[in-house]
């Protein structure tokens, strides 16, 4: 295929994907073949990461916690290690929102002590 025909057919789907944007309110979900694509993490696994000269892969696990007022909450998850990446999203936010991971346990779990009125609900996901 000639390098403009390439050039367009990628001008085209970005253009698609800003009208489906503009739609819908949302970002459009783009597919690779033979991916399936799950929302929210419910399972823990892994996924492929090229990140080298070998195949390798990221573990991935997630789940939700409930912060109590100036409390220290511990959130089991037997995926947690020394190198694990914690990613928090507000679920049901509640002013003022506010926390901190204040001790791993590897194996185990993570401990998070939430701030002075914070009663909101997360979400995480743990990578590595």
């Amino acid at each position: 295929m000639k390098r403009w025909t390439l050039g367009f057919l990628a001008a085209l789907l970005v253009s698609l994907a800003a009208v489906a944007y503009a739609a819908t309110g949302s970002a459009p979900t783009i597919y690779v073949p033979g991916q399936i694509s799950t929302s929210p993490v419910a399972v823990c696994g892994s996924f492929p990461y090229n990140g080298g000269p070998q195949a390798s892969g990221v573990n991935a696990c997630g789940g939700t916690f409930t912060c109590t007022s100036s409390g220290t909450i511990t959130v089991t998850n037997a995926n947690v290690d020394a190198n694990s990446v914690f990613l928090f999203g507000t679920k049901t936010a509640a002013s003022p929102a506010a926390f901190t991971v204040s001790a791993v346990t590897i194996g185990t779990s993570f401990a998070v002590t939430c701030g002075s009125g914070d009663t909101s609900v997360y979400n995480y996901i743990i990578l590595g």
